[in-house]
């Protein structure tokens, strides 16, 4: 399991975020960029907040930069977030309709996320 993230925007999301309490907060930040994976496994990869840039993610999306599974362009491929645990897994159709574990190790994936700024302020 390897993998490097490129961050390619980063920018702040003024007067729009909310505290635990539902307080207005200042500090929401949105992080686009890639991610590149060498050698992934059935295990999972790990993606925390920190890894972005952020201190929580409220909202996240990965895609696959490849999403047909093959040159034919068959099958699918998606990724999926568990936020529970912060791991990422790359999933893809096979046969009629079954669904497993990517093939390959390596793989490029692009991500969208929002949450709290890692260098934000709390202006109050």
């Amino acid at each position: 399991m390897a993998r490097t993230i490129k961050t390619r925007v980063r920018s702040a999301l003024p007067g729009t975020g909310f505290d635990s309490a539902g307080n207005a907060k200042q500090g929401k930040r949105r992080v686009t960029g890639s991610i590149s994976v060498t050698s992934y496994t059935s295990a999972g990869e790990s993606l925390t907040a920190t890894d972005l840039g952020l201190a929580a993610i409220d909202w996240i999306s990965i895609v696959h930069e490849d999403q047909a599974a093959n040159s034919e362009g068959d099958g699918s491929r998606w990724v999926n977030y568990v936020t529970s645990s912060s791991d990422f897994y790359i999933l893809q159709t096979i046969g009629a309709g079954l669904e497993a574990q990517a093939t390959g190790t390596t793989h490029a994936l692009r991500f969208d996320a929002m949450g709290d700024a890692l260098d934000g302020i709390e202006l109050t």
